[in-house]
């Protein structure tokens, strides 16, 4: 049986194990979520809608809308004055209604501290009725 000590980052919660020959070693690295939701969204939506304080990573996104056809956009990061969006992906997604859509490559995937994660919407069929957005990260 190898004995050690667990120790908890009060600042990130992280968890870490020490055995009895070793420094620290990380054992998780926490996957938060966060979502929103745009009511009836139009093609002009380019909308800052979170603020992170500090310096995260995008691990994957899904798009979901309900009404009209679909919703073709992405994730932006805008920066500290929610200006300026930097798309997160290299190419939009097309949500149609009704069907989940799971984004896990990026392009932009690091979203810097102090900084906005927003929606940018390049067109839309139909009359959406909600776009439902999800992102999960982890914090750097």
């Amino acid at each position: 049986m190898v004995q050690g000590v667990l120790w908890v980052d009060p600042t990130n919660k992280d968890l870490y194990l020490r055995d009895a020959a070793s420094a620290f070693q990380k054992l998780t690295h926490r996957q938060l979520s966060k979502s929103f939701v745009i009511e009836t969204p139009v093609a002009t939506d380019d909308i800052p809608v979170w603020r992170t304080d500090v310096a995260i990573t995008l691990v994957e996104t899904h798009y979901l809308s309900f009404g009209g056809t679909n919703w073709v956009g992405q994730l932006q990061e805008y920066n500290s004055n929610g200006a300026s969006g930097v798309d997160t992906q290299t190419s939009d997604s097309t949500a149609t209604a009704g069907t989940d859509v799971e984004v896990t490559s990026f392009s932009n995937a690091a979203i810097a501290a102090g900084n906005y994660l927003g929606i940018k919407t390049t067109s839309i069929s139909g009359t959406p009725t909600l776009l439902v957005v999800t992102f999960i990260y982890t914090e750097d």
